[in-house]
């Protein structure tokens, strides 16, 4: 493993761990939300996650039906990561670039998400 995919990886772990600090310390609400007054696509992630971490699986999939594939995502990653920096390997960025490969779907998908969230007033 190269230097700059060190520096990437280390970066997403920062990122992960910044993320679980917002999630379980500090109450922040959604600035898309207070501008524009709808649901921005990820509105409902950060309660989903706590409902998630709490064994509430319903619950947080009422919160945003992308919270259980994103966490899902997140920890094989997170995962990958971990694997990479022990092995040297490179397979955390191999399994980004498949999700990169499908960026229009994945685009869809967070539309959708986007439209399902505004109806239901999140």
């Amino acid at each position: 493993m190269n230097k700059k995919n060190k520096q990437i990886i280390f970066a997403f772990l920062l990122l992960f761990i910044f993320g679980l600090l917002v999630v379980f310390v500090f109450d922040i609400d959604c600035v898309f939300k207070s501008v524009f007054s709808i649901p921005c696509p990820g509105c409902g992630l950060t309660r989903g996650f706590k409902a998630l971490f709490s064994g509430h699986i319903i619950k947080a999939e009422s919160y945003n039906i992308l919270t259980i594939p994103i966490f899902l995502f997140l920890m094989l990653f997170l995962i990958l990561m971990l694997k990479d920096l022990i092995t040297k390997g490179d397979s955390a960025l191999r399994y980004l670039n498949r999700f990169a490969n499908h960026y229009i779907l994945i685009i869809v998908i967070i539309c959708i998400n986007w439209i399902i969230n505004i109806i239901r007033g999140i």
